[in-house]
């Protein structure tokens, strides 16, 4: 399965990468294979909000669990990182099944929106 993760430096992590220029995914993809993962690729966007998406794949919600509790001890608690989300991505041909899933909950379905 596909992820994405995005997320902001802390001004401490954007002062060290231009004190000491460096490719990041190199020591991100280390962390990621020992998950059992693989890093698809790795963006720096820098416009403020977002400064970074990973594109990662992993077999199963597991190995993320635990990429995301080590992002929170160690990459957040080094002090380098602001904010990270990592959210499950769907490519759009295997999403079609849930759309058409949805459809058939929604034509069977009596749910109304509040206030109808």
């Amino acid at each position: 399965m596909i992820y994405v993760t995005y997320g902001k430096m802390s001004k401490e992590g954007l002062n060290g990468l231009t004190a000491k220029p460096e490719n990041r995914a190199e020591a991100l993809g280390k962390m990621v294979d020992a998950l059992g993962g693989k890093l698809i690729d790795y963006y720096f966007l820098l416009n403020g909000q977002i400064d970074f998406i990973i594109v990662s794949e992993f077999p199963d919600d597991q190995n993320v669990n635990e990429l995301s509790l080590i992002d929170a001890l160690l990459v957040r608690g080094s002090g380098a990182i602001e904010s990270i989300t990592t959210l499950p991505a769907l490519r759009a041909a295997d999403a079609v099944p849930l759309f058409e899933r949805a459809k058939a909950l929604q034509e069977a379905s009596t749910y109304s929106k509040p206030g109808n």
